[in-house]
């Protein structure tokens, strides 16, 4: 698939919608959506492997990324039969872009502190809050927005919202700085219809959050893996390569890829799945240990080099240390057990 989709002039301002159109016509948005509902029929795994795929390729990060995170969303909100239909559909044409509204100002995605609320009227929801930053923001048709809709046992409850943008009370504005491209969404007394609500009522942690941070960083590391596998092949074509050296560093990549491939078979809600995945991390991070400084001394062109190091490092800036030990542990018997 990935050396069908068709190229984005490097002008492009924007999300790319000529182009992001042209890649559901080749089924990118569904590729992780059953056939029943109008997509392509794969699943997790056939999306780490698009990723993994547009990697090798050098696909151009900003490029790649924004279509796979889009894809992920499509798969992970949309990808139950009863979710609502007209925005999938409309996902999946192209016509159409979401965008996970989570985290807030000042505050994060730390459930612990988000302020935005909804409360049901009759039979329908009345939303407010304030979102940012928000990933697509600005081009987004929805938003998904985790919001609290109650409290039992004196525990938080969190619900997903699918909100239009062109819904009464919601404002948008762009993001300037390091958010530039992002956008800070205000929802100010939003009513909703009861559709708009997705999945169960207060389980929205469980059902959508967590396992989608988990999902996306099997995506992004999917990708990187493919980075590291293609500038691997650069630095072989190099006149000054020393093959046990280059074989050092491919090892690490070899294995990061059998623990992607194990991890794509098995449920997020594992408990060890998060272990295994953080494990994982450290195989990127001794790949690319090991990867950039040949490369450099080889004279390999500067973009493969530069996308691996900015994708590692976007990585593993969040490396959740304390799952380090359990995660190399876990790791060493996925040859032979199950996660």
């Amino acid at each position: 698939m990935a050396a069908h989709l068709p190229p984005v002039a490097e002008s492009q301002q924007g999300f790319p919608w000529a182009w992001w159109r042209a890649a559901a016509a080749q089924g990118v948005p569904g590729i992780a959506v059953g056939t029943a509902l109008g997509g392509r029929g794969g699943d997790q795994a056939a999306l780490w492997a698009l990723a993994e795929r547009l990697g090798r390729a050098a696909w151009p990060s900003g490029l790649a990324v924004a279509g796979l995170f889009e894809a992920l969303v499509v798969h992970h909100y949309f990808g139950q039969a009863d979710a609502p239909s007209d925005i999938r559909d409309a996902l999946l044409s192209g016509e159409a872009l979401a965008a996970v509204a989570t985290s807030e100002p000042e505050i994060g995605a730390n459930p612990k502190h988000l302020a935005t609320r909804a409360e049901r009227r009759g039979e329908s929801w009345r939303l407010s809050g304030v979102k940012a930053p928000i990933t697509h923001g600005l081009d987004a048709s929805v938003f998904l927005v985790l919001a609290v809709t109650g409290e039992q046992s004196g525990q938080r409850q969190f619900s997903v919202f699918a909100v239009p943008r062109t819904a009464a009370g919601v404002t948008i504005e762009p993001l300037s700085g390091p958010m530039a491209g992002h956008a800070r969404v205000t929802f100010a007394e939003v009513e909703l219809a009861s559709p708009a609500l997705l999945g169960a009522e207060g389980r929205a942690l469980e059902q959508f959050a967590r396992p989608f941070r988990l999902r996306e960083q099997g995506l992004l590391l999917a990708y990187a893996l493919g980075l590291a596998g293609g500038l691997g092949d650069a630095i072989a074509t190099t006149a000054t390569v020393v093959p046990a050296r280059l074989g050092e560093a491919m090892a690490p990549v070899a294995a990061l890829g059998a623990t992607l491939a194990h991890l794509a078979r098995h449920p997020e809600a594992d408990a060890r799945f998060e272990a295994v995945l953080t494990g994982a991390l450290g195989q990127l991070k001794a790949a690319q240990d090991l990867l950039l400084p040949q490369a450099r001394e080889a004279g390999v062109a500067r973009e493969p080099v530069a996308a691996l190091q900015q994708m590692a490092f976007f990585l593993l800036r969040g490396q959740t240390r304390g799952h380090d030990r359990l995660g190399r542990s876990l790791i060493n018997q996925t040859s032979t057990q199950g996660v």
